[in-house]
């Protein structure tokens, strides 16, 4: 994989310079608009932070900041903001200014000139550019992204459907699928489908949790409002149900047939939406005993089928071309192409790990 052809850069983009002296933010300015960009001029880091949080501006050059953890503080708010300004630093003579831990910038020894500025300019804008670009695309990748899918193949659109007429009711959804093949991402699109991104989506990880944590993460303690209750007008997702232990198993089917679980000496209300998910054929469990009937009952009343990776190889184009676009948000880097020779042997594959061992392979291909 080869990154794309980088943007031409040109030296637009508007500069703010900060500086206490207004003879120094003089000389900053002329040598900002020397080098072709609109300047303007500020005289604290305060300023400075309000105008950065509140307009964007491609560079800040500061003139002798009061310290690296100042600087820190400013590019946190500036980032807070999803600003993607960077940062020139030009200390006194012999000050001694330490690189941030976090930020975006350059320390110009002093003296500097024009020409020195000029060059850490086009650098910084060039920067700010990318990541303006990568800020844009996560923010399209989060829209792309509200029905928790992706996917073009006839099985992901039957899945859609399968996931909009969940989303019509209440009643508990057992989303079945093998290791990897998506199925957290169907979990969440029927809760945003159904209550929407503002809803709280909580999940228990059933087979990484003993009994006794389980017990805590649903009815809380002194110190722990527990799940039942934060769930409350959203989804309560059991990852593994069938790793629950057979008693909480036992517990969980009370619960949703009673609608009401115990809440100190009374009962309160279920106001959550229950949603499991597994890889193992729970109906088969309960006919050995290894499950609870009750529960069984219940869940499968509403099943979603997620099909492997490899029954759905229309998808992988597309699939590919997401992780792509979310390791150069990642890492800030411009999104890579696939050779049509990569396409093919990813089409070649059988993907036993599914869709999360295809993440997998492009996170590490876009690491080299």
């Amino acid at each position: 994989m080869t990154p794309l052809p980088p943007a031409t850069i040109r030296p637009t983009g508007r500069v703010l310079a900060c500086a206490r002296d207004p003879r120094a933010q003089e000389h900053l300015l002329n040598a900002i608009r020397r080098n072709g960009y609109e300047a303007q001029a500020v005289a604290t880091l305060q300023d400075l932070q309000n105008a950065l949080v509140n307009d964007e501006y491609a560079a800040a050059v500061i003139d002798e900041p009061e310290s690296t953890q100042a600087i820190e503080a400013l590019e946190a708010a500036v980032r807070l903001a999803d600003r993607a300004t960077q940062f020139i630093i030009v200390p006194a003579i012999g000050q001694r200014i330490l690189p941030p831990r976090s930020v975006s910038c350059e320390i110009i020894d002093p003296p500097f000139t024009p020409e020195r500025i000029g060059r850490s300019l086009f650098a910084a804008v060039g920067r700010a550019q990318l990541i303006a670009e990568n800020i844009q695309l996560k923010q399209r990748l989060e829209g792309r992204m509200f029905d928790g899918l992706i996917g073009v193949s006839d099985a992901t659109r039957r899945l859609r459907s399968e996931i909009q007429n969940a989303a019509e009711h209440d009643r508990p959804v057992l989303i079945v699928g093998e290791p990897g093949c998506g199925k957290s991402e169907v979990a969440r699109a029927v809760h945003l489908t159904r209550s929407g991104p503002g809803a709280p989506l909580l999940t228990i990880r059933c087979g990484l949790l003993t009994a006794g944590a389980v017990e805590r993460e649903l009815y809380g303690d002194a110190e722990f409002e527990g799940r039942l209750i934060s769930a409350t007008n959203g989804t309560l997702v059991f990852e593994d149900v069938d790793l629950l232990s057979i008693p909480l198993q036992q517990e969980l089917a009370s619960i949703v047939f009673n609608n009401a679980f115990k809440h100190g000496d009374s009962y309160a209300p279920l106001g959550a939406r229950i949603v499991a998910t597994t890889s193992a054929d729970i109906q088969k469990l309960a006919s050995e005993g290894n499950f609870d009937r009750r529960l069984c009952d219940v869940l499968t009343r509403n099943r979603v089928d997620v099909l492997p990776l490899r029954q759905r190889m229309e998808d992988i184009n597309v699939l590919t071309e997401f992780f792509l676009q979310q390791c150069a948000v990642r890492e800030g880097q411009p999104i890579r192409q696939v050779s049509q020779e990569a396409l093919d042997r990813l089409h070649s594959h059988t993907w036993p790990g599914n869709v999360r061992e295809l993440e997998n392979v492009i996170s590490r291909c876009c690491s080299i």
